[in-house]
């Protein structure tokens, strides 16, 4: 201690700086070395980056990106985010698996934390306390983001697919609310088409529209395109054919010959044109009135998918956040998740989606979000009925390819065509067996 005042002493004498001077060069330098030291340990200025797609509904993203503001404010972890369309990011997401390098975080789509399995983090950590704070997980929330036993993703959301109708049409031919049962809907099927009014549900190359509509008929029926352990093919079954007949009629009785040809869209704009009163898909026909056709959205409602002699399903788009093992920054990645998914943030993100997302802890079926409009409800109670393509068996490979080559769409679609029962099984039946054979 001696020394130093004896070394400040001599600095004062020899170059004219004070002792008050010197303390101060000395904190200001003390704290250049101490936030450098900070910045070198990875403590500051982390930079974690996100992965996913635009939200149809744009507010939802402008929300997402104040709050990654937010967080970097409070937090001091720069989150960045990039949008990519929807049908891109599958092959991105892959693109980053093959080369080992790109985003931090990734939102998967579907089963994508089963196709990513290998390369995704252990987010165990994350999914318990997120559990064990917010009443825990959904059913459909496990089979999203557990791979066997280890949590490979945090489940971010669904879509929820509810049906969409016209509440005046109903009334007119006596109905106070949408048929509970598919038997019941056939018969307000024929009497809508007989009005003018056909419904539609997609029987062509939609993705998302013709899947989420046919996977859950064929469940609702007792059928089933494998069994429970996720090899042995079960398509050929009285219940697949019980399901098919159905869905002949339905089509004959109730729809058009349009179905055929629509994409992703074509029942959206069919639902707004007044070309049909029922379809299947999200709020967003409902959220899309609001600006464009108001006098539509006082005479549209919603409604659980109607339930058959095996129950009650849905199949709704399942969105989740993985953390590649490549990333550098996993601890902050995992923090960054389980912020977004706690009430505050979560609640402002959903809530500005009118019912368009669905969150997969317990602790979202009673958000406030539900209580702004009652035609929300039937998207607040899907959750529970929501499974993924392959059901009973778990989410795989397989039931990703034979989804995205439409078998179970297809064979639907050559039944309403004309093609018998049994041929048009059999033809799914030799197209899962070669999908459900590869190693």
């Amino acid at each position: 201690m001696k020394k130093e005042e004896i070394k400040i002493s001599s600095l004062d004498k020899g170059k004219g700086m004070s002792r008050r001077k010197f303390l101060a060069l000395t904190a200001s330098t003390t704290a250049a070395l101490s936030f450098g030291t900070f910045l070198r340990s990875g403590l500051g200025a982390t930079k974690v980056s996100l992965l996913t797609w635009p939200n149809t509904l744009s507010a939802m993203d402008d929300v997402l990106r104040e709050q990654a503001r937010e967080y970097s404010k409070i937090k001091g972890v720069e989150i960045s985010i990039e949008f990519v369309s929807y049908n891109d990011l599958p092959t991105k997401t892959a693109a980053a698996v093959e080369s080992g390098a790109g985003p931090d975080i990734v939102c998967l789509v579907g089963d994508g934390a089963h196709l990513h399995a290998k390369s995704l983090v252990d987010v165990s950590d994350v999914a318990n306390t997120l559990a064990k704070e917010l009443k825990g997980w959904t059913n459909i929330a496990k089979d999203v983001g557990m791979v066997g036993k280890t949590w490979r993703a945090i489940p971010w959301a669904i879509c929820p697919q509810v049906i969409n109708y016209r509440i005046d049409w109903l009334k007119e031919l006596g109905y106070q609310k949408f048929p509970d049962t598919y038997e019941d809907m056939l018969t307000l099927a024929k009497k809508l088409k007989d009005k003018g009014h056909p419904v539609g549900f997609a029987l062509g190359r939609a993705l998302g529209d013709a899947n989420q509509f046919h996977y859950p008929l064929l469940w609702a029926f007792g059928g089933a395109e494998c069994k429970k352990d996720g090899k042995t093919v079960a398509i050929n079954s009285p219940e697949t054919a019980k399901a098919i007949d159905y869905r002949r009629e339905l089509h004959k009785l109730g729809e058009s010959d349009d179905v055929y040809a629509w994409d992703d869209a074509a029942n959206n704009r069919a639902f707004m044109a007044e070309a049909i009163s029922v379809t299947l898909n999200a709020t967003s026909i409902y959220w899309a009135m609001k600006k464009n056709a108001p006098h539509l959205r006082e005479v549209t409602d919603h409604a659980l998918a109607p339930r058959g002699p095996a129950g009650r399903f849905s199949y709704s788009t399942p969105f989740s956040l993985g953390i590649f093992k490549f990333s550098k920054v996993q601890k902050e990645a995992k923090a960054f998740i389980k912020w977004l998914l706690e009430p505050k943030q979560y609640s402002a993100w959903m809530g500005v989606g009118e019912g368009m997302m669905a969150g997969l802890l317990n602790f979202y079926e009673d958000d406030p979000v539900w209580k702004k409009d009652p035609k929300f409800e039937a998207s607040r109670l899907t959750p529970k009925y929501c499974r993924l393509p392959g059901y009973p068996g778990p989410p795989s490979r397989h039931a990703a390819e034979a989804m995205v080559k439409y078998v179970i769409v297809n064979m639907f679609a050559r039944a309403c065509k004309g093609m018998s029962t049994a041929e048009t099984i059999k033809i799914a039946e030799a197209e899962l067996k070669e999908i459900y054979g590869k190693a």
